[in-house]
């Protein structure tokens, strides 16, 4: 009788100890890593999760389409509904010069299947739109969209004023005219353009490099360890040994790369592109082909050459999530990524005292799966989506 007490006053004090490690644990990591990871905690239900990540939108400057696309739940449908009623207007849209330059961008989304499709636009919801290069259409088309990076403009002296003329940028504002021989002069450019077309929100056309899109029911009705791995892309295939990537091509902008070499001495991690030391051919980089090698990976160093506003590149979308890593972004401010990603899906330099306490953060995610998993909890309620469609509807 006196041994089963004993038993049980040791299994009470190692419940009571486990208990209180837990909550000291909790508190500890929400100081020292200045994190907020309370947001799956307090809401717990499908429809509840939505409601909270919309809401904190719904204070963002946006243009009209920009808030049918980022303010509503299911605004696939609300955009395929306004369309109704023109099926037989056919609407020609003239991508002026550089279309075949641009496709792997906005088209193809990095998806190589997708290069063999006879149609590559056939899975949007707006059917009646012809998309050409053809420059002889740059008279008759009902919109001439022109990208500005080569700084080179169509002659405008006989130009069709019953057009819609739309500048398309997708680079952040730095380097708008980074290809251009000769930067042109913004006065000479105004009056020119009817629509912006950028990855920004308040764009009269929205072509963010993707999407956050909540589901319409969650995919999961009991979530466990292992029915949530099971939503994470290569789960099975994840390492251990090197626990982040990076593929880098432009060596110009100095602040990541220093954050970068600085983190290399606390954290293992591989580097990938033109700007490795050990891998410079492994993957060709900017929109070229996919990188599969990062797929390996737990993390992915979203380090943008730009820190701008909204100016969140195929590096989060494609290198990332995609491939089943958590982002690490160092680009726009937090609450900018927020609000555009789906919740609690990425770290943020700016939360951390310095590169060597990213990396003991990172360090102890990967040490403890439960934890790790939270930043994929986001896939039973939301995808994200490519951006590739928004042109057609707005005609």
């Amino acid at each position: 009788m006196l041994f089963k007490l004993k038993k049980r006053s040791v299994l009470c004090n190692i419940l009571i100890v486990t208990l209180f490690s837990i909550i000291i644990g909790g508190v500890y990591l929400g100081k020292v890593f200045k994190l907020d990871t309370k947001y799956y905690k307090e809401y717990d239900t499908h429809d509840v999760i939505v409601k909270g990540f919309l809401e904190q939108r719904q204070s963002w400057r946006t243009s009209n389409v920009g808030s049918l696309l980022f303010k509503f739940q299911f605004a696939n449908d609300i955009m395929q509904n306004n369309t109704l009623g023109r099926e037989n207007k056919r609407f020609i849209v003239l991508i002026w010069k550089y279309w075949d330059w641009l496709k792997n961008r906005h088209i193809y989304s990095f998806d190589n299947e997708r290069l063999r499709e006879p149609v590559p636009l056939k899975k949007c919801s707006v059917k009646n739109c012809f998309l050409t290069g053809d420059d002889k259409y740059l008279e008759s088309a009902d919109a001439v969209v022109v990208h500005i990076q080569h700084g080179v403009f169509p002659n405008t002296s006989k130009r069709n004023k019953r057009q819609r003329w739309i500048f398309l940028n997708d680079e952040s504002p730095i380097n708008a005219f980074s290809m251009a021989k000769v930067k042109p002069k913004l006065e000479d450019l105004k009056n020119i353009f009817n629509w912006s077309m950028t990855y920004r929100i308040d764009a009269d056309v929205p072509v963010p490099y993707g999407r956050t899109v909540p589901l319409h029911q969650p995919i999961l009705s009991d979530i466990t360890i292992k029915s949530l791995s099971e939503l994470v892309p290569n789960w099975h295939i994840k390492r251990r040994d090197k626990l982040a990537s990076i593929l880098v091509s432009n060596c110009g902008p100095s602040k990541r790369l220093e954050y970068l070499h600085e983190l290399e001495n606390f954290l293992p991690l591989d580097v990938y592109g033109k700007c490795s030391k050990d891998h410079k051919n492994s993957c060709p980089g900017h929109f070229k082909a996919d990188c599969k090698v990062t797929g390996q990976y737990l993390f992915y160093l979203v380090f943008e050459n730009s820190q701008c506003r909204e100016y969140i590149t195929e590096k989060v979308f494609n290198n990332a999530y995609e491939k089943g890593a958590i982002p690490v972004i160092m680009g726009p401010k937090n609450d900018d990524c927020a609000k555009i990603l789906p919740p609690n899906s990425f770290l943020h330099v700016d939360k951390f005292n310095g590169p060597n306490n990213l990396a003991d953060y990172i360090t102890f995610l990967s040490e403890n799966e439960h934890i790790l998993l939270e930043y994929h909890r986001w896939r039973n309620d939301f995808k994200v989506i490519p951006h590739f469609c928004v042109p057609k509807s707005m005609l």
